[in-house]
């Protein structure tokens, strides 16, 4: 979502060529949302239609198969590089970057821009090769940090050694920990410029590259598409987002069930949760539970119906970095929005007016009862939630901060 957000006002501007992989027919991942799921076909159809309606030129190879943990296990230890950094290894990526480069050098491009951490080895390839395609001219290097990824997996691996279940997932974390910020110091300090996704994201990586340029650009929302819909709201409903196999979401979504539910339905019987996204791990479907009230939904076409009919929307995360896209796309609908502290971390929200923060497990469910029971304040929390985002975090009003990195 924040690459197409940067491309659909980059393309507005500037001649643009995206560089990406096509998944052909296998998996899933289409719509809006983080909690789509049709199939990877059909999503790369439409994502080459709308990119190339944008005016932009589109260039695609295969994605690479998924790593095999046994192969991820056997590098752990003699690898320089972290796991992150590797996901995605292909060299016909880095090839026909360097390929078109070259292609096109009567009118050559003036900035290579590297979406997120893992396509880095294919930036740095390319920029690598670039002078020898472009007689000695080469692009500026763009890294957009979407996560500072060494934090990330530090407060992985401290959340899962929590639980003893967990402790072959934390040593691997605090493993790619040390990994990851040496990978990140070096991508820092050999990028021209560098764009974090929120201030808490530039005080963690500038250390780790003191002399790195480094530009605070939060991520955005589609504000027409991610907008109210004026449906109906269950009092009883909450609703939590995202992708289900992802680490932080099948952290926090376990902890609200297991430590946040139980004292939301023991006041309120008439509660339901409803956990919307696509793969979810063994242990969040094990969450599922009609006597309970809970129900993991899988992947579904289009997240919005699900916000739209939420009386509140639960961001219990306390694991993460970057800023939460979940978070904004609830806030643009006019959801009042139950989150924890670590969930709005980046997003400079007023606690109580746009947001209700809270952390522990009774302060948590009080939060959630009381946005169930009072229709009116939950009214008020939408409307200056959509109000802020309108205000500051449209991709029309942030990806400017982007464009300033490429002439300078």
């Amino acid at each position: 979502m924040r690459n197409w957000g940067i491309l659909t006002e980059i393309a507005k501007r500037h001649r643009v060529t995206v560089v990406a992989f096509d998944r052909g027919g296998v998996g899933g991942g289409k719509g809006h949302g983080t909690g789509n799921g049709a199939g990877h076909g059909d999503g790369d159809r439409e994502a080459r239609e709308r990119i190339e309606a944008l005016g932009a030129m589109l260039i695609t190879v295969p994605a690479p198969p998924p790593r095999p943990i046994a192969r991820r296990l056997a590098d752990l230890p003699g690898t320089r590089d972290p796991d992150l950094a590797r996901r995605l290894d292909a060299p016909a990526l880095s090839e026909a970057i360097v390929a078109h480069l070259a292609d096109v050098r009567a009118d050559p491009y003036d900035v290579v821009q590297i979406e997120g951490l893992e396509m880095a080895r294919h930036g740095w390839h390319a920029l690598a090769f670039a002078p020898l395609a472009l007689d000695g001219r080469r692009p500026r290097l763009i890294y957009d940090a979407h996560n500072a990824e060494w934090r990330l997996q530090d407060r992985a691996w401290r959340a899962d050694a929590r639980r003893l279940a967990g402790w072959p997932a934390a040593l691997y974390s605090r493993l790619q920990t040390a990994k990851l910020r040496r990978f990140e110091a070096r991508l820092l300090a050999a990028a021209d410029a560098c764009v974090a996704v929120s201030a808490a994201d530039a005080a963690t990586l500038q250390p780790l590259a003191p002399n790195a340029r480094l530009t605070v650009v939060p991520n955005g929302i589609d504000t027409d598409a991610y907008a109210p819909t004026g449906a109906p709201e269950d009092d009883d409903l909450c609703v939590f987002t995202g992708k289900m196999d992802f680490r932080p979401n099948v952290d926090g979504v376990a902890w609200f069930v297991h430590d946040v539910w139980g004292r939301v339905r023991a006041a309120r019987p008439t509660a339901r949760l409803r956990i919307v996204g696509r793969d979810p791990s063994p242990r969040v479907a094990a969450l599922d539970d009609a006597t309970t009230g809970i129900e993991v939904t899988g992947a579904v076409p289009d997240v919005r119906p699900h916000l739209a009919a939420a009386g509140v929307v639960v961001v219990p995360l306390r694991v993460g970095g970057g800023t939460r896209l979940k978070v904004l796309e609830a806030m643009a609908m006019g959801k009042a929005v139950a989150a924890t502290s670590l969930a709005v971390e980046g997003l400079d929200l007023v606690p109580g007016r746009e947001v209700v923060v809270a952390d522990t497990p009774s302060d948590l469910a009080a939060a959630v009862l009381r946005l169930a029971a009072d229709p009116a304040e939950r009214t008020a929390l939408g409307r200056a939630a959509r109000e802020r985002v309108m205000r500051d975090y449209r991709w029309s009003t942030l990806v400017p901060g982007i464009e300033a990195l490429y002439g300078s």
